[in-house]
């Protein structure tokens, strides 16, 4: 970029998205994942525009997948060369992902992305960054909304990509890919293309260049198709922030619902089905949804089928019907109520031989129990070490941690969120997917609270209580591993 040109298009996106939805402390480190592509290639150049404004500190990272043969080997040297002459320092590797994909039954673009995010979380870490910036536009939201139409959704699937989701943001949500190369050009800025993206084997690269072309040739026959597409895309984009905004305030009123509705008794929930069958389906859905983010139940979300089903249950209200959940919990209707409960053979967290092997952490102070050690700190003081942590450091938000916690054995069957991830994952599943050494396979140790696990230790934390910009209070905690 020639000193001194701006980004005109792409720029006042960033300021507007790091002054809202992806705000970051000042003073934090973003990682910024590049491929080389005219979306990551101006992120890149955007971010470094911007840093400034808002006292971020940027770094980036590029996975080379080796897949491609040369054309990988000049995507690598053409986003070394951008970092250097951007003074942004950069993370780099080449995987044999074929291989790796092959060792841990991962297959196709899903497999890509499992590993893809794999190595930014390790990058992040390198670099001591608490975010990671990826370069989604209002283009990929568009292809996004049409394929979670295409294989049916409710709501939630139609705000589409979240510009915010734990450690990782989406600052470009809001910029068209027709923008982004208009700035790039302007500047006599390169990018480089990837001929995979147009390979038609791959569902996401049929709707954009099939449908979506098909599409905006049938709603602006007389427009030029670039403008036509950024025309949908601008669309598409506006929809989900309107529906994002709707999905608030059903969750707000579904919250006060559930509060006066529920009652939770050890380890059963019951709801007064006939009060919750007077309301519109969206707010039963949502109330389905929110008692499932409830302590005891860190397994896998409710599916459409899921929730159709319980509204099937709510709308007959049979005594005696059942509907089964997953993780072996099961809703049954009785007597003008829909109680949720769990079999105590399938109950998470072990039996005694578990129990007497955990080691409960104090609720307050500094601790030191042979190799664990931490203690409760402020929320600055915590978001301060986040970019120098050692090995066997963790921090979490104290408001978003549940009961009493401790550090103990953990079992294959056990479900958590890990931190990164597209959803809950069975802990057995996920550590044989792991690069990790056998003996953390086979006898994991998790640090949890009431709601589950918190942190398998020496693998990866979960997505729950993270430490951000508005935490007060946290807990460090300090693990020896052998």
């Amino acid at each position: 970029m020639r000193p001194g040109t701006r980004l005109s298009r792409v720029e006042p996106v960033l300021r507007r998205a790091l002054s809202k939805s992806c705000a970051l402390v000042p003073g934090s480190r973003l990682l910024v994942a590049v491929s080389g592509g005219a979306d990551s290639t101006a992120l890149l150049l955007g971010l470094v525009r911007t840093a400034r404004e808002f006292g971020l500190a940027i770094h980036a990272a590029h996975l080379h997948h080796g897949l491609r043969g040369k054309d990988a080997d000049d995507d690598l040297a053409f986003v070394r060369a951008l970092c250097g002459r951007l003074a942004v320092p950069l993370v780099a590797a080449r995987w044999d992902c074929r291989a790796r994909m092959a060792r841990r039954g991962l297959s196709g673009q899903g497999g890509l992305r499992t590993l893809r995010r794999e190595f930014l979380i390790a990058a992040a870490r390198r670099a001591g960054a608490g975010a990671i910036a990826t370069a989604h536009t209002a283009d990929d939201q568009l292809e996004t909304l049409l394929l979670r139409l295409g294989r049916g959704t409710g709501l939630t699937g139609l705000v589409g990509m979240r510009p915010r989701s734990g450690a990782w943001i989406k600052p470009l949500l809001d910029a068209t890919r027709a923008d982004i190369e208009a700035d790039l050009r302007s500047a006599g800025e390169a990018w480089r293309e990837d001929p995979s993206n147009r390979d038609p084997r791959y569902a996401r690269s049929r709707v954009r260049h099939q449908v979506i072309p098909a599409l905006a040739r049938a709603i602006a026959p007389r427009t030029a198709p670039a403008l036509a597409r950024a025309a949908l895309a601008r669309r598409a984009t506006a929809a989900a922030h309107e529906l994002a905004a709707a999905e608030r305030l059903i969750a707000r009123a579904s919250g006060r619902i559930l509060a006066r509705l529920g009652r939770f008794q050890g380890g059963e929930i019951a709801l007064d089905s006939r009060a919750l069958a007077s309301y519109p389906s969206a707010i039963q859905r949502s109330v389905f949804g929110l008692l499932w983010q409830r302590p005891g139940h860190a397994g896998p979300r409710l599916t459409q089928r899921h929730l159709n089903a319980l509204q099937s249950l709510l709308a007959t209200a049979r005594g005696g019907s059942r509907v089964d959940l997953p993780d072996g919990w099961k809703a049954v209707c009785d007597r003008g109520q829909l109680i949720f409960a769990r079999a105590e053979t399938a109950a998470r967290g072990g039996g005694t031989a578990w129990a007497a092997e955990a080691r409960r952490l104090p609720a307050h102070g500094r601790f030191s129990r042979g190799q664990v050690r931490g203690g409760w700190l402020s929320g600055a003081t915590a978001r301060g070490r986040l970019g120098a942590r050692a090995a066997g450091d963790e921090y979490f938000a104290v408001e978003a941690l549940s009961g009493g916690l401790e550090l103990r054995p953990a079992k294959p069957d056990e479900w958590f969120m890990p931190f990164g991830g597209r959803g809950p994952r069975r802990l057995g599943e996920f550590l044989s997917k792991q690069p990790v050494p056998r003996a953390l396979k086979a006898r994991p140790i998790v640090l949890a609270d009431a709601r589950g696990i918190l942190w398998v230790v020496g693998v990866r934390r979960a997505a729950r209580a993270p430490v951000t910009e508005t935490t007060r209070k946290a807990l460090w905690v300090h693990v020896e591993t052998p």
